[in-house]
């Protein structure tokens, strides 16, 4: 007699659970999912409640925003020859024009609708431009499970400034935008590198900085490219002429000037350039942070010394600049390599301290300086054949000599973004703590130690020069 079959389905052990998982975060995931998981991480995270709350904006980011008001003064048509900030460019304003829309369609909070805008932003850096930018020099994807220890680590370090309306994360969007747009053959890619190239540094200047960099490394892909080679470069003068004609027309109207780069100055009646005024800062600070209702200035006593001794209360001129710097090189050189470590020295997620932070504040820095010092581990174990080349060095050329450009100046965290994020990716993307097996316990432990050890030393020398609000005139003329 015939027997019953019985069921061949048999019950997912978790052994098998766990290769299922391995699988699935070892192979790369498409744009759609990324999208997916960065849309529910911030999405998620400000609809329970993180990031600004309120009504107003504070700060730079509230000046953006009546910045981008002004393109409508009184209510009357909008037209972008309303721009008069001698300070910005037009795009640092117009960048968060949507913010605005979303307010005036929904009614919402100005917190809620940059909000919504940076979620968008968090969605295109992180989904896209990052992964296609990594591809595109490494020639191979990142897997889904470094993807995400990435997207962990930069919400952990940089999620509350998705929530104002200021250009940091826009501009570094619209940067690694151009920088991989130029590695497509389409024409139209490249109007399109064109035009982002140019919005990033018309709103933030610190980008032209990389501008020959970018312009490098697309005629290194370019001879990659079949055929219509000048069509591309016209493609992309076109992009960045259509993007700076507005800015041009800004400084004829409004400040006599023929140039259609951002005048950057503190004001249209000065004309000493706001960048001299910074390194003037730079010598005076070692680290600026913004409270909700103060600065907060972190002072460089032998800065301040120094100006001092040279009889000195500003630079007038970048040549003074570089002559006294060349008569203290140890003075300056110190000062820039705190300078660089402040700037890496992130202390909490947001451009503006608007909660207490300091209870967690130790486990945060204990998490970056172990990240960073992973992400320099990867650098230094780079074997000959894998060094940087073209267009690697275009790529990290672009990125860190706005870096460069930032660190004599009266340093932010947010100005050394391009960097922390790009060690993120090296820490995220390489690291593996197999590769320490091939170095004794012993020296890994007391490496570790003396990493950390130090890294804590300089904060705590830099946090123990915070001043009070009346020494405010440090940095006020």
């Amino acid at each position: 007699m015939p027997t019953r079959s019985t069921s061949s389905v048999q019950p997912i052990t978790p052994a098998v659970r766990v290769a299922i998982w391995r699988r699935l975060l070892a192979q790369p995931w498409p744009v759609w999912v990324r999208a997916l998981v960065v849309l529910g991480l911030y999405g998620g995270y400000f609809l329970l409640g993180g990031g600004l709350q309120g009504e107003r904006m504070p700060f730079d980011a509230g000046h953006y925003w009546e910045l981008a008001v002004g393109f409508q003064q009184h209510h009357q048509s909008f037209s972008l020859l309303n721009f008069h900030d001698p300070t910005r460019g037009y795009l640092a304003a117009l960048l968060q024009f949507p913010a605005l829309m979303v307010r005036f369609f929904t009614g919402c909070s100005m917190p809620t609708a940059a909000k919504v805008m940076g979620t968008g932003w968090a969605t295109l850096l992180f989904a896209f431009l990052i992964p296609e930018v990594w591809q595109s020099v490494s020639r191979r994807p990142v897997s889904g499970g470094r993807w995400l220890l990435l997207i962990l680590l930069a919400f952990c370090f940089w999620r509350d400034y998705f929530s104002f309306t200021t250009t940091d994360m826009p501009a570094l969007s619209l940067l690694l935008l151009a920088l991989w747009a130029v590695s497509r053959a389409g024409i139209s890619w490249w109007l399109v590198a064109g035009l982002s190239l140019a919005a990033a540094f018309n709103s933030r200047p610190m980008y032209l900085a990389a501008v020959l960099p970018t312009l490098l490394l697309a005629g290194w892909w370019n001879r990659q490219h079949q055929g219509l080679g000048w069509v591309r470069w016209l493609a992309l003068a076109v992009g960045v002429s259509v993007a700076l004609a507005p800015q041009l027309a800004i400084n004829r109207l409004y400040f006599n000037s023929n140039s259609p780069l951002v005048l950057a100055r503190v004001s249209s009646q000065q004309t000493t350039p706001l960048y001299l005024k910074q390194l003037t800062w730079g010598t005076r600070v070692l680290r600026y942070d913004t409270n909700q209702d103060r600065a907060l200035i972190y002072a460089d006593s032998a800065g301040l010394a120094l100006l001092r001794r040279e009889g000195l209360r500003e630079y007038q001129s970048y040549t003074q600049f570089l002559w006294v710097a060349a008569r203290h090189p140890l003075n300056y050189g110190w000062r820039y390599v705190r300078h660089l470590f402040n700037g890496l020295d992130v202390w909490q997620p947001t451009p503006y301290l608007f909660q207490k932070y300091e209870p967690v504040r130790f486990w945060v820095q204990l998490l970056n300086y172990s990240v960073l010092g992973a992400g320099l581990s990867v650098l230094l174990r780079l074997p000959p054949g894998r060094l940087p080349g073209w267009p690697r060095a275009g790529m990290l050329l672009a990125l860190l000599l706005p870096c460069l450009v930032a660190i004599p100046t009266a340093i932010e965290t947010r100005f050394l973004l391009p960097l922390h994020l790009l060690l993120l990716a090296l820490a995220a993307f390489w690291f593996s703590p197999g590769q320490l097996r091939q170095w004794p316990r012993l020296a890994v432990v007391l490496l570790a130690g003396l990493w950390l050890g130090g890294c804590f030393w300089l904060s705590d020398s830099t946090a123990r020069t915070l001043q009070p609000d009346q020494l405010k005139t440090l940095v006020d003329d």
